[in-house]
């Protein structure tokens, strides 16, 4: 499937559930040196835990426009995760691949949330994290 039509079903797939995100294919970037010297634990198989101790870190650091990043990614099929973005960098936390010739398969970005607003999210939903699946993020996605 080429990257246009991901983008395209993803949206027609959301849009099921009666809401219009603004879907956007981005390309990840391999992680600075900079971060990868936090030493931030990573947990490849919750890319929602990772991602999120990622920015919570690097907010301390006083690193400034982060944002979490709900996404679709593409690997033989369809499947919900969640990367940061730094400034406009988008990056994968949970790819720890230092081997960068590898082609990356496609991240399709559904919702972008500032750092402060994934702070406000976890402490009113007692530290759960945004998911694509989450409905609370669904409503959210309503409510753009």
């Amino acid at each position: 499937m080429d990257d246009v039509m991901m983008v395209e079903n993803i949206q027609k797939y959301f849009q099921h559930f009666g809401v219009n995100p603004e879907v956007q294919q981005v390309n990840l970037d391999p992680m600075p040196i900079a971060i990868q010297r936090l030493d931030i634990p990573v947990d490849r198989d919750n890319s929602y835990k990772t991602s999120a101790d990622y920015l919570l870190n690097l907010h301390e650091q006083d690193f400034d426009d982060l944002h979490y990043v709900l996404g679709i990614m593409s690997s033989h099929c369809f499947f919900g995760k969640a990367v940061i973005r730094v400034g406009s960098k988008y990056y994968d936390p949970t790819d720890t691949n230092r081997s960068f010739t590898l082609p990356k398969a496609p991240f399709v970005s559904i919702y972008e949330m500032p750092v402060n607003d994934l702070k406000d999210f976890m402490v009113d939903n007692n530290n759960e994290l945004p998911t694509v699946l989450n409905l609370k993020v669904v409503e959210m996605l309503s409510q753009k």
